[in-house]
């Protein structure tokens, strides 16, 4: 088998490399022959250089993979965790919070490539999407899962969301689901128009402010702190801020910290996804697909060949009306 080939960024270039060999140590592998894989907003942000933060060198990126499994023929998603399975927090399911975690496109080899060697337990069927390339929509919808479910105990109210990403969709609909009054604050003209079609009625979409909430996510983050600020004024006082991943490097918090806490204002963090009390959020987030819906439709429009990628990116920076919620990139194969 001729060796495959995958997007790289090496001494801060994007170009095409082959996909390494000497891979360390992973257990029980499968072979993935990539059908598309999802570029994520986080790789988006550090593709379009300059990007101020480390990353591996070379890096590989592309954490959201769909596939075939080379050795049972059935179309798969690749939970890109690969945790230690033997500290404190993976005893106990908190596998995103483990010191040894690696992760598939970042860590180890993505899937911005022909094909993909990952671990077995790492590979999720797809037998009941209709489009199995929604797939590719499992690690956004288990980021979202696992901030709803996780990151929010207390007792049902209304909850805003600021960002009209993918993330921000994935959140609305899994707090529409948990029951949650989801408000959702999109002010891209566009982007609303689109969502208005294709989101539940529970969902209420807004352009300018969102109403007093006592919850609000923070779904859009970014290299600047204009959303956090934005959900600290639309919280009630009392209520909490979840803020879902990480903003980028360097980024700080413009609001006096006595404005925050003098109202009582819970702010919390949600990075990636677990596997935690008889949870998994990835294999859920895949049911939650599952029961289809046409926003996962919208999201998963935009397809480019594999070797279009610096077109996919010059795509999502255009300014234009139909900008791209996500770009996929298809393989040839």
């Amino acid at each position: 088998m001729k060796v495959p080939y995958a997007w790289a960024v090496e001494r801060g270039a994007l170009r095409q490399l082959p996909m390494p060999t000497d891979m360390p140590p992973m257990g029980d592998t499968t072979l993935v022959e990539i059908r598309c894989t999802g570029v994520c907003g986080s790789d988006v942000a550090k593709l379009n250089q300059p990007w101020q933060g480390q990353l591996p060198e070379p890096w590989y990126p592309g954490h959201e993979i769909v596939g075939v499994d080379t050795e049972t023929g059935d179309w798969v998603a690749v939970d890109p965790l690969v945790p230690c399975r033997s500290c404190h927090y993976c005893d106990r399911g908190h596998v995103h919070l483990c010191a040894e975690l690696r992760r598939i496109g970042w860590d180890l080899p993505g899937g911005l490539a022909d094909a993909v060697r990952v671990p077995r337990d790492n590979v999720v069927p797809l037998p009941h999407l209709q489009d199995p390339v929604q797939g590719v929509l499992a690690d956004p919808m288990a980021v979202a899962l696992h901030g709803i479910r996780c990151g929010l105990r207390m007792p049902l109210g209304r909850l805003g969301v600021i960002g009209g990403g993918v993330i921000g969709v994935c959140t609305a609909i899994c707090a529409a689901e948990a029951g949650w009054d989801v408000h959702m604050l999109v002010r891209e003209p566009s982007r609303s128009h689109q969502l208005s079609y294709v989101l539940d009625s529970r969902i209420k979409l807004h352009s300018a402010d969102l109403p007093p909430c006592d919850v609000v996510v923070d779904a859009a983050s970014g290299d600047c702190d204009s959303p956090i600020r934005q959900a600290l004024s639309a919280v009630r006082d009392g209520g909490t801020v979840l803020v879902q991943n990480a903003y980028a490097p360097r980024v700080h918090l413009s609001v006096p910290l006595r404005d925050v806490f003098r109202r009582s204002i819970t702010l919390c963090g949600s990075f990636s996804y677990c596997r935690a009390e008889g949870h998994d959020d990835f294999r859920d987030a895949i049911d939650l697909l599952a029961k289809g819906g046409d926003w996962a439709a919208l999201m998963t429009r935009d397809r480019f060949p594999l070797s279009d990628l610096p077109q996919g990116l010059a795509a999502l920076r255009s300014g234009t009306r139909h900008r791209p919620f996500k770009v996929l990139l298809t393989s040839d194969i």
